[in-house]
């Protein structure tokens, strides 16, 4: 039994045990999503993290 807790593919947030989207792709690789808007800009917009202003990857990356 895993009790580590998962992270967001798209955003990086943490998923508490027992919420989020777990998502598999045909060639087997499994994504974790935190929230539909997290699944819905990775898969069917297919946006980069790191180009959208609200995750939390592309913010500690930034420097003021």
């Amino acid at each position: 039994m895993s009790l580590r807790v998962k992270k967001c593919s798209f955003c990086g947030s943490e998923i508490p045990k027992g919420c989020g989207i777990m998502y598999v792709k045909t060639d087997g690789t499994i994504l974790y999503f935190c929230s539909s808007k997290c699944r819905k800009s990775m898969i069917i917009l297919k946006r980069k993290p790191h180009k959208v202003k609200w995750v939390i990857k592309s913010i500690k990356g930034k420097s003021k």
